[in-house]
């Protein structure tokens, strides 16, 4: 009926009751420790480092934002910062339009007045 549980073997049935086998519970909660502490310290390095590592660089790419700048927001939008408040930032596009934006949607900086194509060039 169940052919992903083919693995498992029924013993015959017999008048004999199984022999006791002793298990020590305290070895058993000691591994559960064990194997606890390992999955907080994995978690920790996979999950919580990297992720505090992606603030402290945004907050650092942040802190060198000023006015003139051209930068890429998330949405693919290039533009030149022209004004910078509390939460948002204003960019003007290739088309002189400007556009808010929250500071969280800013992935890149590009420079001042340097365009996408010489940073390409630079990259390669």
């Amino acid at each position: 009926m169940f052919p992903f549980l083919g693995f498992i073997t029924y013993a015959p049935v017999t008048s004999e009751p199984a022999p006791a086998v002793p298990t020590s519970s305290v070895g058993g909660l000691s591994g559960i420790f064990i194997w606890l502490i390992i999955m907080v310290a994995l978690f920790y390095f996979m999950i919580i480092l990297p992720q505090r590592r992606r603030e402290k660089q945004f907050k650092q790419m942040m802190s060198q934002l000023k006015v003139g700048d051209r930068v890429v927001t998330a949405g693919g939008i290039l533009g030149k910062v022209t004004a910078i408040k509390d939460n948002t930032i204003r960019v003007r596009t290739g088309n002189g339009s400007e556009v808010d934006v929250t500071r969280r949607s800013i992935t890149v900086i590009l420079g001042k007045g340097e365009s996408p194509e010489e940073v390409e060039v630079e990259k390669k």
